[in-house]
């Protein structure tokens, strides 16, 4: 069995754990920066980051070993460009470097570019569920701060966007007992969200030929 664990913080769950160690943001950051940067440098004026990060997440290892030396899986960022025509990727996670790899599949650059106005607008809603308190309608509000979050950094020549995308906010059921998300369908049917699913969809397509090689860093 896997001595890694992740552990995901949520609302007032607690755990104990031994020893413990947090995989940085900032350090896979500052990575992903300055490999972009050295595209722009080589001519490359079309990106796509796609990050997935958390909060209130934990890695911890309980044999103390160093965790980048463990076998899992880390929340990952893609880096996606088009240079001559052609689409490339590669990934990053805080412990390794990932091969570039081609990618058939490059229908997020025209989703986009069909769709970019309307999806700058746009903004998800938080989640809301509706109680009957006294005969009345009553609307609550949900956050919560320790969730999965995808950001998505689009830049195509002088046009440039970023998104954030907290996955509480696509929850159908909320409350005590289980109503429904009156937020959930509008959230669903966003120009942003139908662009997230096609970059899942070419992550998972490309995970799933595994020709992406990690290099420790």
């Amino acid at each position: 069995m896997n001595t890694l664990k992740f552990i995901f913080l949520v609302l007032f769950q607690v755990f104990s754990i031994t020893t413990f160690g947090q995989l940085l943001q900032p350090q896979l950051d500052s990575v992903v920066k300055n490999y972009t940067q050295a595209l722009h440098k080589n001519g490359v004026d079309t990106i796509c980051i796609y990050e997935e990060y958390c909060l209130g997440c934990l890695f911890y290892s309980e044999k103390g070993k160093s965790l980048c030396l463990e076998k899992a899986s880390y929340l990952p960022t893609y880096i996606f460009w088009k240079n001559k025509g052609k689409t490339f990727m590669t990934k990053k996670d805080p412990c390794f470097d990932y091969s570039v790899q081609q990618v058939s599949n490059d229908s997020c650059w025209y989703y986009y570019l069909a769709n970019r106005e309307k999806i700058k607008k746009e903004e998800l809603k938080i989640p809301q569920y509706i109680e009957i308190v006294n005969g009345k309608e009553k609307i609550h509000s949900l956050e919560t701060d320790h969730s999965v979050y995808f950001r998505i950094i689009l830049n195509m020549k002088n046009d440039s966007m970023t998104k954030e995308i907290n996955n509480f906010f696509f929850t159908k059921e909320l409350g005590v007992n289980g109503e429904n998300n009156i937020n959930y369908e509008y959230n669903t049917h966003t120009l942003l969200n139908s662009l997230h699913l096609i970059l899942q969809r070419v992550t998972k397509e490309e995970s799933a030929k595994k020709r992406l090689v990690a290099t420790l860093r």
